[in-house]
């Protein structure tokens, strides 16, 4: 396959311009700031995210930011391919680079029903908490885009609230949030935590099947100094810039803002807020990020690489083997309840069921459990998971401890995959749910993948010693039942299927 050409353009052409705009068939692809010329010409090295899709023919062309202005352009095929190259997600939706360095589906390739849809979203949002005593108001890029240009953002993809607290205790805020989040579930909404201080509301098609989300962030002050995980710390604003709210109109929809819009753009994106900048990062310094992992945490580890996963599945399939499934069903006692956990799109929890077996399906991927719902035959019944969300894990676990009912657990290839952080709380939750003839068996690699990528768990593995390691005092026997080998696209891994045992005296045992 030919190698992927840089974009080169001649520096008489950009020699004006700061940052411009990319566009594959007059869609934007791509924002970036202009390098410096060498021999005349300037060389734009693509991302990596968009290099790996560089499949097929497109005009290329070059656009100042600030204009809109063509300022170069020219056919390009790239791997050799006459096929017009479709820059799509699973769903057909066009694709462009986002603020996370990744291809995502973004408001100019989604259509105005979309917007519309995710304004009436924000709105019902807003009502709700309203209702719960809180004053929200729109932030992010949505405050930009209306403030700036009078409408949402082209390269935006959700709507962002934030709301400010009384409070300044990481604990009192903590607690806040989970009150709100409470609240919006008891409305039958998706919630789904990526910390103690951001939540996203999550709607879905009419299909059923995810289309955009509503982030609410929750803004405090400990002094002088305004928090608003998860990017934004300093001063230069004050509470009479955030409350009261104001009324904005956002394309035909009322919505509240900041009561001085400028002044939290400002703080947020800086003095030059008003340039257009669609590839603008918040800096995040080491001394925030630390700041607000060490007092909200974060749950989101993995979950964009899985959505992104199962959104570019055509059909089932489970993560492992049918074999080792299938020896884990024939040691199952008849009519067991099976808990799967990061069931995927469902594919083996549908096997169990199969078998005779009560099942419930957990992922904390909406894309996955969409697919597990259309692959559905009625015989297992799914809910969102985040293991790295303690309280949820353990609520879980008491929840079906309280139905009285022995449980078992089961996990393909999900141990490898997760963070210390998240498989302490699974543990936990094993030693409190696990009684009786209950037991957990796990599947996993063992060893590291070939095409290891820190940003994919499915790469990632989990030596039995880890296990071992994390199990240590804990009233959880752990065995190895079985090692054996599996091929993985790029080479050959070793796997371990592994049984928990609850018992008083913490042990580990290998079957030889």
């Amino acid at each position: 396959m030919e190698a992927v050409p840089d974009l080169v353009i001649a520096e008489v052409a950009v020699r004006e311009v700061t940052r411009v705009d990319v566009r594959f068939d007059g869609h934007r692809v791509w924002t970036t700031t202009v390098p410096a010329a060498r021999d005349g010409h300037v060389h734009f090295e693509w991302p990596a995210a968009l290099r790996a899709r560089l499949v097929g023919s497109t005009r290329v062309s070059v656009h100042d930011v600030v204009s809109g202005a063509e300022l170069a352009a020219r056919e390009m095929r790239f791997a050799g391919v006459d096929e017009r190259l479709e820059l799509v997600d699973g769903r057909g939706r066009l694709l462009a680079m986002n603020k996370w360095d990744t291809l995502g589906a973004v408001n100019d390739g989604r259509g105005d029903g979309v917007r519309q849809r995710m304004l009436v979203s924000a709105r019902r949002v807003v009502d709700l908490l309203r209702r719960g005593g809180w004053d929200p108001f729109v932030v992010g890029g949505a405050l930009l885009g209306v403030v700036r240009e009078g409408r949402m953002l082209a390269h935006d993809d959700d709507i962002d609230l934030a709301f400010l607290s009384a409070h300044s205790d990481p604990s009192d805020l903590a607690l806040e949030s989970t009150r709100m989040e409470r609240l919006l579930r008891g409305e039958g909404l998706t919630v789904v935590r990526h910390s103690l201080a951001h939540i996203a509301v999550h709607f879905t098609d009419d299909a059923g099947l995810p289309e955009h989300y509503i982030d609410v962030f929750t803004g405090f002050f400990r002094g002088r100094t305004y928090h608003q995980p998860f990017a934004l710390r300093g001063e230069g604003i004050a509470a009479a810039d955030l409350v009261p709210p104001v009324a904005l109109d956002i394309e035909g929809t009322s919505l509240p803002a900041p009561a001085v819009p400028e002044a939290w753009l400002a703080f947020a994106y800086g003095p030059s807020w008003r340039v257009p900048d669609a590839s603008f990062h918040f800096p995040d310094p080491p001394s925030t990020v630390l700041r607000f992992d060490g007092w909200f945490g974060s749950f989101n580890h993995g979950r964009d690489a899985w959505e992104e996963h199962y959104l570019a599945a055509s059909g089932p399939q489970g993560e492992g083997s049918a074999e080792e499934v299938d020896a884990f069903i024939a040691a199952l006692p008849p009519g067991a309840c099976v808990l799967d956990v990061g069931c995927g799109d469902g594919t083996w929890a549908r096997r169990i069921a199969a078998a005779g077996h009560t099942v419930l399906g957990v992922d904390y991927s909406l894309e996955a459990l969409a697919l597990a719902g259309r692959f559905d035959d009625d015989a297992v019944r799914y809910r969102f998971l985040n293991l790295n969300d303690r309280s949820a894990v353990l609520a879980l676990g008491a929840e079906l401890l309280a139905e009285g009912r022995e449980w078992v657990v089961f996990g393909s290839h999900l141990l490898q995959s997760m963070t210390a952080d998240g498989r302490h709380n699974l543990l936990m939750m094993l030693e409190l749910m696990l009684r009786g003839n209950g037991f957990a068996h796990f599947i996993d690699d063992t060893d590291i993948a070939h095409d290891y990528d820190a940003t994919l768990p499915r790469t990632w593995h989990m030596p039995t010693a880890w296990l071992e390691q994390e199990a240590r005092g804990r009233r959880l026997a752990i065995r190895v039942l079985r090692r054996g080998t599996r091929p993985d696209g790029t080479g050959t891994r070793g796997t371990a299927a592994v049984r928990v045992d609850r018992t008083d005296a913490p042990l580990f045992l290998e079957e030889t």
